[in-house]
């Protein structure tokens, strides 16, 4: 992991900032700390610059991030997480919109394709077909108390992402294989 020359304030603020855009990266909230947790992860693997903000790690449910936990737990002036999902709350939503006015045009749309395309894809997976294909991908299996039973299921679940066109048929056959 490389180190961040931010002092913890600035990084904590980046984490909010980071958090707060993925949440408005769609019309809806994300369905559950699972998910969330697993969307970040993907975005932060496609801007690998902010992975030393967020420290994932192998945990029961696949990689997780105490610090992305703890952002969403310690603001809840901005992020809601209840029994609809986590959300912005209607500060989190004005704090959201202030960030990309403090961005430069490019990177901000970048980052929002990025986050869009993550947030188009993968909202509609449950949670144990969303940890079954990080599983697969990523690895982050070594404290999961899922990933066996997700295997037993594999042919199940890898279908289910090839019926939602999540996957390729190609990627269906390299699940079934694994």
């Amino acid at each position: 992991m490389k180190q961040s020359k931010l002092s913890f304030e600035e990084e904590e603020i980046f984490r909010k900032k980071l958090i707060a855009l993925l949440l408005s990266g769609a019309d809806k909230p994300i369905a559950s700390k699972v998910n969330f947790q697993k969307e970040l992860f993907l975005l932060i693997r496609a801007m690998p610059n902010f992975e030393s903000l967020f420290d994932f790690m192998p945990h029961r449910l696949g990689p997780y991030s105490n610090s992305a936990e703890h952002v969403i737990e310690n603001n809840p002036d901005l992020f809601v997480a209840d029994r609809k999902g986590i959300y912005l709350s209607n500060e989190g939503k004005q704090f959201s919109s202030s960030v990309s006015k403090e961005m430069r045009s490019e990177n901000f749309e970048r980052l929002i394709q990025s986050i869009q395309f993550i947030r188009s894809i993968y909202d509609n997976l449950t949670d144990d077909e969303f940890m079954f294909l990080v599983y697969m991908t990523y690895g982050y299996t070594e404290k999961s108390d899922r990933f066996e039973d997700l295997l037993k299921r594999k042919k199940q679940l890898a279908e289910s992402l090839l019926r939602k066109k999540i996957i390729t048929h190609q990627r269906y056959e390299e699940l079934l294989k694994g």
